[in-house]
């Protein structure tokens, strides 16, 4: 499994692991932002967790062992179980004791430490979930056209976003095979989906957590930088391209596209390759070369473009 070298010790920790728990929802219980986390793990991994939370001095508990496997569940073929992690025994307890709850209950949103308005948002998207993806939901309420914080780009993150549908979990699966090598479920700064990509609580934590990475983890955090920081021109869930330039006022000008890689048509992608400049509308992207229009394409299904950058 691979451990990443700490730039200075961590209570005398010199490595951590990517996951279980992740470095998302680890750095932010570290820096007093999140006061309880949840994550799955297997046998071989308890070793490694044991030592982490004696090591920082954080609690843990097992929330199926004393209320069952009424909230959210491990996968018991695969041998995993489910645990929580926290500062204090009394917020863990606290957490356990609404383990029962659904994941669109809000208080369980909130008990993790998540923003209370990203909680309310992301469970009026659960209801239109079949039809608009989180990230269509959540820049509709977004401010048009803003420079928007790299720390909160979720198009990445398909954690809570999945549907479970065959069709669904086929393409998750295809985007991963052309992403290979590049572990998506980690290009994350914050844990939870915004309510919007200018959410100001949701801004301040991010870089927070994201000066924690840099002064533990600076290669890991150059690494989310790299990928995050760039402006996405994104259609639905499975169907964008990443930009390696910058954007304003729904233009944007790259020098070429970068990864991660979407299932976006080939034939779409090809002409945006060819271009250097693009603009975004209701109808389509029109793609150019310097200023010569070389293509428009038409969708019924809108363009957006969002510009994550760093700011």
């Amino acid at each position: 499994m691979p451990y990443l070298k700490l730039r200075k010790p961590l209570n005398g920790l010199k490595e951590l692991r990517d996951f279980d728990p992740g470095l998302a929802d680890l750095s932010a219980l570290l820096i007093g932002r999140k006061p309880v986390l949840y994550t799955d793990f297997t046998a071989d991994s308890w070793p490694y967790i044991k030592n982490l939370c004696e090591v920082l001095k954080l609690k843990y508990l097992m929330p199926e062992a004393l209320y069952g496997r009424e909230g959210f569940k491990a996968i018991p073929r695969a041998g995993k179980r489910m645990l929580l992690i926290g500062k204090t025994l009394s917020a863990l307890k606290q957490a356990a004791k609404s383990w029962y709850r659904s994941p669109t209950d809000p208080d369980w949103g909130v008990l993790l430490g998540y923003p209370e308005c990203c909680v309310k948002a992301y469970i009026g998207w659960r209801s239109v979930a079949e039809t608009t993806d989180l990230v269509n939901h959540t820049s509709a309420n977004t401010q048009a056209n803003k420079k928007l914080y790299f720390g909160l780009n979720n198009v990445f993150n398909y954690f809570s976003r999945l549907t479970g549908k065959p069709a669904d979990m086929d393409a998750f699966a295809r985007i991963r095979a052309a992403n290979k090598g590049l572990d998506l479920a980690a290009l994350q700064v914050i844990s939870w989906h915004p309510c919007a990509y200018d959410c100001r609580h949701s801004v301040a934590v991010a870089k927070e957590i994201f000066a924690f990475l840099q002064e533990y983890l600076p290669g890991r955090a150059a690494v989310l930088r790299e990928y995050l920081a760039k402006p996405v021109l994104f259609r639905d869930k499975y169907e964008y391209v990443v930009l390696d330039g910058t954007a304003k006022n729904g233009k944007a000008r790259y020098s070429r596209l970068a990864a991660p890689y979407s299932l976006l048509p080939g034939s779409i992608v090809k002409k945006l390759a060819a271009g250097n400049a693009l603009a975004a509308g209701k109808n389509g992207v029109s793609a150019f070369r310097d200023k010569k229009l070389l293509c428009t394409v038409n969708s019924a299904r809108p363009f957006s473009l969002l510009n994550f950058a760093a700011r």
